[in-house]
């Protein structure tokens, strides 16, 4: 069982949150984009894997989150609209242990959202997922195996983003909950994000559908700008979810 964070903000649910977030896993290999036109890299043990000998992952990134589109709309005259966002990587006996958790101060209280999974650092996909929560004095949290093989969840999916970013096209899939949907991630450029008071250079990258599997086609989607800084630090991350938006923004650079 997921252990809740010690100290969680006050009023109001969280449960659109639970819509937005909740089941993404990301399939397919990040990085062969690039693979296919640059030589492998002597330093790395696989295209998405973490650099051979680099140092044990402690990231920690803070987040400003707000709902978006006319579903967030709606959901804003019901649910907060707003809240804090915290994103961790930590390499823990020898794998990487990642974590998102969601809270509002405009929640009731004690109430929550955290997603995690556990990453091979050797090939960057995952091995197990969680998530868990409290809403309206209810906690529930599941722990998963991820049984199919070559898939990263969304936070290896950005952790892999950050290590070999595709430098084209890229065709993949997505798994969510046992089930995979083909997706499409391509490259958008370069572009200015303002990140409190600094205006921080960025790569943009969009995951969509990339056609269907088994009659399904995935109906979600994901934007990432990651910095052009050593770190290749998250600075935006959006989760689209039927007509809802949920947008993340760092609140300051590391």
């Amino acid at each position: 069982m997921v252990a809740p964070p010690t100290a969680p903000p006050t009023r109001r649910s969280l449960a659109i949150l639970l819509l937005a977030l909740t089941g993404l896993a990301l399939g397919g290999t990040l990085g062969a984009a690039s693979a296919q036109t640059d030589p492998p890299r002597p330093d790395t043990d696989a295209t998405t894997a973490m650099p051979s000998g680099a140092p044990p992952l402690n990231d920690e990134y803070h987040y400003r989150w707000s709902l978006g589109g006319f579903g967030g709309f709606i959901g804003r005259l019901f649910l907060p609209g707003h809240g804090e966002g915290v994103l961790t990587y930590r390499t823990e006996d020898g794998q990487v242990q990642s974590e998102l958790l969601v809270t509002s101060e405009a929640s009731d209280d004690g109430e929550y959202w955290q997603y995690g999974s556990t990453i091979d650092p050797r090939t960057g996909n995952s091995t197990e997922a969680w998530s868990a929560y409290r809403w309206r004095g209810k906690e529930k949290s599941r722990r998963q195996e991820v049984e199919v093989e070559g898939v990263k969840d969304i936070v290896a999916g950005i952790l892999a983003l950050r290590r070999d970013p595709p430098n084209g096209p890229l065709e993949m899939e997505i798994w969510s909950d046992g089930k995979v949907y083909p997706v499409l991630v391509e490259p958008k450029g370069r572009e200015e994000r303002k990140i409190g008071d600094e205006i921080v250079m960025t790569r943009r990258f969009s995951f969509g559908p990339g056609g269907e599997r088994d009659g399904r086609r995935w109906k979600g989607g994901m934007e990432v700008w990651i910095a052009e800084d050593k770190a290749a630090t998250p600075v935006e991350i959006r989760l689209v979810r039927s007509l809802a938006k949920l947008n993340l923004r760092l609140v300051e650079m590391p």
